[in-house]
């Protein structure tokens, strides 16, 4: 059975995870990643860990529709991401994926304020204002309520990451997904990120899965599945 949409007492919507019979190869036909099930339920934590190599962000990939796998289907609530087109796919992460990524992937030539609320200039007009209105409010809650106009080129590491997850969180995705969120960053702008990260499963029924080799996160998240040339070879709970 398929997890489906759950919704939390303000109204706000999350979405579950359902993987089947999932195969993701190397363009030569190499196996990359090989998850025969996996069920995440609406509002949960997990993190994925494992050596380099793993296929831990192939996973990730895939989960986002970045990836098409080559069999297998991705639920996230009743749709089935695998089986949608590019631009439908597209869609689905512009409307209901938040993504993270460890190199922040920020243009330096915007403010802080542009950067976070990026996903405003692909929007329809009547959502461009609610984007950004939702950006500055995540940027204010993440400490840089201050810092919106400063061009990126002037950010400290921890800056940039608050930053990324401002315009991950811009569009109120269902879901988050990371890929090596603390990785560059000192220990103290890693655990502050970390208690903003664990928050927002609990916010309105969000879904949040981190490929990580960070133990503090790792520590902080409901569930660890440990992956091993492209396989999930361990899956316990926080």
């Amino acid at each position: 059975m398929r997890p489906t949409r759950v919704r939390d007492a303000a109204g706000h919507t999350g979405l579950g995870l359902s993987v089947a019979g999932l195969e993701i190869r190397a363009p030569d036909g190499r196996p990359l990643v090989s998850v025969g099930a996996l069920l995440v339920p609406a509002g949960s934590s997990v993190a994925i860990r494992g050596p380099s190599g793993a296929g831990k962000s192939t996973l990730l990939h895939a989960l986002s529709g970045l990836v098409q796998p080559a069999t297998g289907r991705i639920f996230w609530g009743d749709t089935d991401i695998s089986r949608l087109s590019d631009a439908a796919r597209t869609r689905f992460r512009r409307d209901h994926v938040g993504l993270i990524f460890q190199d922040f992937l920020l243009f330096e030539e915007l403010g802080g304020l542009d950067n976070a609320a990026l996903a405003a200039s692909f929007a329809p007009a009547a959502r461009r204002m609610d984007l950004r209105q939702r950006a500055d409010a995540w940027l204010e809650r993440l400490g840089l309520g201050q810092i919106g106009l400063r061009r990126v080129d002037s950010f400290s590491g921890g800056e940039r990451q608050r930053i990324a997850v401002a315009r991950a969180m811009s569009n109120d995705p269902a879901v988050i997904l990371a890929d090596e969120p603390t990785a560059s960053l000192d220990r103290a702008s890693a655990n502050r990120l970390i208690d903003d990260l664990a928050a927002l499963p609990q916010e309105a029924g969000r879904t949040l899965i981190a490929v990580t080799h960070d133990p503090a996160l790792v520590a902080r998240l409901d569930r660890v599945l440990t992956m091993a040339e492209g396989r999930i070879v361990e899956d316990s709970h926080g």
